[in-house]
């Protein structure tokens, strides 16, 4: 006999039923007016149909029970905890997890009221909440913590909706003490930075105002000695040996540069004041803007500048001009005893980012193993004392790249050159 999931009409089922008693008793239908054997027959059929109709209910029943059984265990075994409270907030069913969660065997939680769980000063929030579930037909939440019991208390999240009955509700309870916690080590984080990052600016004033008097108290002296340097050479000049000649040189040549330190460190420290303008710069334009005067300078040697046309950027002009200017000039100085050198300024497709800015020459090139030293203020790198400077050249153009969000870094070898990247929103 083949059972149907469906209940059958009164229809079907007799069919189906008739059909049945002539498998199992191929005998002569009952005559017309023949009463006692239609009337067994009746009964016979009515016998089937009841035979039917319980194995529809069996079939119903296994199934139920397995459906049963399935969200049995999807509800006890949720991540989060479900339960439910009546009006009064006393738990009237919890799943396992709800249950692990209040620290008691399920049997023993049933009728008992929640508030009891709850620390006394987070009571008044609990009823407050339950409240506007019984009287809201939206969704409603709170945090509250739980008693520890001797342990770390832990605080729980809840989302509660009413029952159509409006006598209960259905609440939905999460641990939360984890993410509680990292929201805090995230708020104590913040408040540190906001704290470090005050004092950091307070230290760059006093650093700021400290330049500024180290240099006003310095140009003076620094004024005196090279006046004097320039009397003593213009009175005494002739009667001066050769010797005498050459260290009153030396201390004017060590005042003017001592003269240009304080302008390179007063520059430095001034780079981020002052309002960032954003605008669309013709970096190509200003490349062969700075090229053509390096070429102005006094030089014997060829150098053939390569730059990229239609390389453009959003950023401030006038910082932008100092990061070329930089770069440039630093690729005009190592390449002084290069015969034909090459300066080149471009830009290429980086993989996943914008176009990346560079500035690269054939010059000595450096060991890559001391690039960390490149972008610190007054460090050189070995070998590079015979070419002038301080040393703040690339640390300034760090600088101004990281106010833009972007990073620079070079890459290079001994005796075949070095490349200088920057990342600009470069189109």
């Amino acid at each position: 006999m083949k059972n149907d999931k469906r209940s059958l009409e009164p229809d079907e089922l007799r069919r189906r039923a008739e059909e049945t008693l002539r498998e199992k008793t191929p005998a002569r239908s009952p005559r017309s007016g023949d009463d006692p054997q239609k009337l067994l027959h009746e009964l016979q059929v009515h016998q089937v149909e009841m035979e039917m109709q319980n194995n529809e209910l069996r079939h119903a029943r296994d199934e139920m029970e397995a459906a049963l059984e399935k969200y049995t265990d999807l509800y006890d075994f949720a991540p989060i905890g479900y339960s439910t409270f009546d009006g009064a907030g006393n738990i009237r069913a919890i799943n396992l997890t709800g249950a692990a969660l209040m620290g008691m065997e399920r049997s023993r939680l049933s009728g008992r009221p929640f508030a009891l769980f709850l620390a006394a000063e987070s009571r008044s929030v609990f009823q407050a909440f339950l409240g506007r579930v019984m009287e809201s037909q939206g969704r409603e939440a709170c945090e509250v913590p739980l008693l520890g019991n001797g342990k770390e208390p832990r605080i729980i999240r809840m989302e509660a909706v009413a029952c159509t009955s409006g006598q209960e509700c259905r609440v939905a309870i999460s641990d939360i003490t984890e993410r509680k916690r990292i929201e805090e080590e995230v708020r104590k984080l913040h408040t540190d930075l906001e704290q470090h990052a005050h004092e950091l600016e307070i230290a760059n004033l006093e650093l700021e105002a400290f330049s500024h008097t180290v240099a006003h108290d310095l140009r003076g002296p620094m004024a005196i000695i090279g006046g004097y340097c320039q009397v003593i050479a213009q009175l005494c000049g002739e009667s001066l040996d050769e010797r005498c000649r050459g260290y009153l040189h030396q201390v004017d040549q060590g005042v003017q540069r001592m003269s240009e330190l304080i302008d390179t460190l007063l520059n430095f420290s001034g780079l981020t004041h002052g309002e960032l303008q954003s605008e669309t710069v013709d970096l190509s334009e200003m490349a062969r803007s700075v090229a053509a005067e390096l070429e102005k300078k006094p030089h014997d040697r060829r150098r053939t500048f390569r730059i990229e046309p239609g390389v453009s950027a959003q950023g401030d002009p006038k910082l932008l001009r100092v990061v070329l200017d930089n770069l440039l000039d630093n690729a005009w100085k190592y390449t002084g005893k290069k015969e034909d050198a090459f300066i080149e300024f471009g830009a290429k497709e980086a993989a996943g980012k914008s176009r990346v800015c560079f500035v690269r020459d054939n010059g000595p090139g450096f060991d890559i193993a001391h690039s960390e030293l490149l972008f610190r203020a007054f460090e050189r790198l070995p070998g590079s004392q015979e070419f002038q400077g301080f040393g703040l050249g690339l640390a300034t153009v760090q600088r101004i790249i990281k106010l833009h969000g972007g990073r620079v870094w070079a890459e290079g070898e001994l005796g075949k050159g070095a490349t200088f990247y920057f990342t600009l929103d470069c189109h």
